[in-house]
C-alpha cells in the first residue's frame, strides 16, 4: 500500500512526531510512505526519518494567498503523478488545504485533528472553508472522544478516536542533555506560551516553597512568553527555586530525575508530555482541561485532577505531593499502566482500521 503524509512541516512538536513515529512504522512494515511537507522552508526534519521514507517539499518559499494557492496546486500536482492508496492529513489548515487540492482525484482522504476545538481558528474565512471542505473527508481521526463529538457535527457517521503513541524515549542521555537537578523537584514540560499555564503554576510554586522550601521546579520548553514568565519569577523571588533551561532534544533523563510531574495546561489536544511522565513512572498532576487529561488519568487513582487557572488548588496539590513519599510512590507505579493502553502497537492498529475503512468507503464513527 503506497501512503502519503501531508503537513505543514517536521520541526519540533507533537503532530509532527507522531506523524514522523506513524511514517516509520509503515516504512518498516514494507509501505511505500511519502511525506509531503507544505511550510518548511527547506528545514530538515526534527525527528528521525527512515531513509525508506520519501519526502517532498512543495513549499513555494512566499507568502500570503498567493502562496496558499501554489502550495495546493503543488500538493495536487504530486498527488496526481504520484497516486497513493490513500492520503492522511495532518492539522486544521493543512487539512483545509490537502481536501480542496484532492477535490476531484478519487483519492481517500483522511483528516487528522490535533488539537481540541475550542482552539480553532474562528476567523469567518476559515470557518467557512472548513464546513465546506470536511465534509468531503472519507474519514475524520480526533484525539479523544471530547474532540470527536464535536467534529460529528460536521462529518457525521466518519469520525475516529486514535489517540497518541505513548512509548518510552532514548533513556541514555547525549551530551547535550546532561542535566542537574539538586533537590526535590516538580517537573513541567510544554512551549513557553499562555496555553500551557505555566504562569500558574510559577504562583503555585511559590505558594509551595512557603511550607516546602526545600521542593523546586523546572520547565523545559521555549516559546513566546519566556521575558514574561522569567518576570514572574523574579516579581515572586522565585529565581534560586525555579529554572526555565528551554528546549532539550531528550528530556527523558529530566523525567528519571524528577519527583513529580505537573501539568498546568488552559487546554490540550493530546499531552503527550503527561504520557511521558507517566510512563516514567512520575506521579503526575494536571489540570482537568479540554482536552485529555480526564482521559489519561483516573484521578486519585494514578493521577491528580485539578482545575484550570486555580493556584490554590494546584499549590494544594502540589503539596500532597511534596509531603507524602508514600502517595508519590503509588500514583507513580499504577502511572506506568499507560504504556499497555496507548503502546505503539495498538495504535497502528487503530489507524490500520482506519485507512481500511477509508479506502473501502466503509468508515463509521466509534462512539
Amino acid at each position: 500500500m503506497r501512503l502519503t503524509l501531508v503537513i505543514s512541516s517536521l520541526s519540533s512538536g507533537g503532530a509532527e512526531r507522531v506523524l514522523c513515529t506513524l511514517a516509520n512504522a509503515w516504512c518498516a512494515q514494507g509501505r511505500r510512505v511519502t511525506i509531503l511537507t507544505t511550510h518548511d522552508g527547506g528545514r530538515a526534519p526534527d525527528y528521525t526519518l527512515d531513509p525508506d521514507v520519501r519526502l517532498v517539499s512543495v513549499d513555494p518559499l512566499g507568502s500570503g494567498l498567493k502562496q496558499q494557492i501554489l502550495v495546493s496546486k503543488r500538493v495536487r500536482r504530486e498527488i496526481k503523478s504520484n497516486p497513493p492508496d490513500a492520503v492522511v492529513s495532518f492539522l486544521n489548515y493543512t487539512n483545509i488545504m490537502v481536501l480542496i487540492a484532492t477535490r476531484g482525484l478519487g483519492v481517500p482522504v483522511i483528516v487528522s485533528e490535533r488539537i481540541d476545538p475550542s482552539e480553532l481558528d474562528t476567523r469567518p474565512i476559515w470557518s467557512r472553508l472548513r464546513r465546506l471542505a470536511y465534509p468531503w473527508t472519507d474519514l475524520l481521526v480526533a484525539q479523544t472522544s471530547t474532540a470527536a463529538e464535536f467534529y460529528l457535527q460536521m462529518v457525521p457517521g466518519r469520525v475516529r478516536v486514535i489517540p497518541n503513541p505513548v512509548f518510552e524515549l532514548n533513556s541514555d542521555p547525549g551530551a547535550e542533555d546532561a542535566i542537574a537537578i539538586d533537590g526535590p523537584t516538580f517537573l513541567a514540560v510544554g512551549r513557553l506560551k499562555p496555553q500551557k499555564g505555566f504562569d500558574v503554576l510559577i504562583r503555585a510554586m511559590a505558594a509551595v516553597r512557603v511550607r516546602e522550601p526545600d521542593w523546586r521546579l523546572v520547565i523545559l520548553g521555549e516559546g513566546d512568553s519566556r521575558t514574561e514568565l522569567e518576570g514572574l519569577v523574579k516579581e515572586l523571588g522565585q529565581t534560586d527555586s525555579i529554572r526555565l533551561p528551554g528546549r532539550v532534544q531528550n528530556p527523558w533523563p529530566w523525567f528519571v530525575a524528577a519527583d513529580a510531574f505537573v501539568m498546568s495546561s488552559r487546554r490540550e489536544g493530546f499531552p503527550n508530555a503527561l504520557c511521558e511522565a507517566m510512563v516514567a513512572g512520575l506521579p503526575v498532576i494536571s489540570t482537568d482541561c479540554p482536552s485529555g487529561p480526564s482521559e489519561l488519568i483516573d484521578d486519585g487513582i494514578d493521577g491528580l485532577l485539578v482545575p484550570v487557572d486555580d493556584v490554590d488548588t494546584l499549590a494544594q496539590a502540589m503539596l500532597r505531593l511534596s509531603q507524602s513519599p508514600d502517595l508519590r510512590n503509588q500514583l507513580g507505579s499504577r502511572a506506568k499502566r499507560i504504556l499497555t493502553r496507548y503502546q505503539l502497537p495498538a495504535v497502528l492498529g487503530l489507524w490500520e482500521e482506519a485507512i481500511a475503512d477509508a479506502v473501502g468507503g466503509g468508515a463509521s464513527d466509534d462512539i
